[in-house]
């Protein structure tokens, strides 16, 4: 875990996780990637961060079918450069995920650190706990707290999906913590939290402060492939925008917003 800080002049800030685009897989649905890319390059509040899983990243000694790639991961990590191009410089940072695993199991080559360079954004390794900052005038800055994890294995169900991306928030205190790996994506109900501030004679000694959760989805379509060789429920692509965004008085606020394949 790394510690990172973007601060921005702005009051807001739209925030597009990149996760699980699984390239070299034929399930990993090109358009949807090329569409959401487009989203973030005309959205002049954009900035995007990669959470792993670029690459496929298959080999012999993995679960992935390394004889139905359809690029080696050197070309998965060039072809994620590629598509993430026309919005290079609106990236913040990386983090890794399991896949690049099989990669450095057998080689010792870090599959995201070299993707992170090649994308020219700071590589924070496993997770990234850190802050940004927004500004409405001089004054009065919102700082968020954000944890940030690729996810840890999940199950099945919705509800084990769930359950397993609630899981940080039995130790990071943040006001968002983001995660994936499970293939969906959905924003959780905030959960709440009381705190004592310093005793003061005539004023409320409790402060109540929100976490919210994140999903972040993936680009993988799993109607074929090993999904639906093992039977399992069949996921769509999706991503979430997060929105962060403040007013004079520094108060922080946060919204979500899920485009599905579907949709797009």
């Amino acid at each position: 875990m790394k510690y990172y800080k973007h601060e921005s002049s702005n009051n807001e800030l739209h925030l597009y996780p990149f996760v699980c685009l699984h390239r070299g897989c034929k399930q990993s649905d090109t358009g949807f990637i090329e569409q959401m890319v487009e989203r973030v390059k005309n959205d002049p509040l954009g900035r995007w961060i990669y959470m792993g899983d670029g690459g496929e990243c298959a080999t012999k000694n993995s679960k992935g079918d390394v004889y139905s790639a359809t690029m080696n991961p050197t070309e998965q990590q060039n072809d994620v450069v590629r598509l993430l191009a026309p919005i290079k410089d609106k990236g913040l940072f990386g983090i890794k995920g399991n896949h690049g695993n099989r990669v450095y199991k057998e080689t010792g080559l870090d599959f995201d650190e070299t993707l992170c360079a090649k994308l020219g954004i700071p590589y924070l390794g496993i997770a990234a706990y850190w802050h940004l900052v927004l500004r409405s005038g001089k004054s009065h800055p919102a700082i968020y707290t954000i944890y940030t994890h690729h996810g840890k294995d999940s199950g099945v169900s919705i509800g084990s999906k769930v359950t397993a991306g609630q899981v940080a928030d039995r130790t990071f205190i943040a006001d968002a913590i983001l995660t994936a790996h499970s293939h969906i994506a959905i924003d959780l109900p905030p959960r709440y939290y009381a705190t004592l501030g310093r005793p003061r004679e005539k004023s409320e000694p409790f402060i109540w402060n929100a976490t919210y959760e994140y999903i972040c989805g993936s680009a993988y379509d799993s109607r074929t492939g090993y999904a639906a060789d093992k039977m399992y429920p069949p996921l769509l692509p999706s991503y979430i925008m997060i929105n962060f965004n403040t007013n004079a008085d520094g108060v922080k606020r946060q919204s979500s917003e899920i485009y599905q394949k579907e949709d797009i």
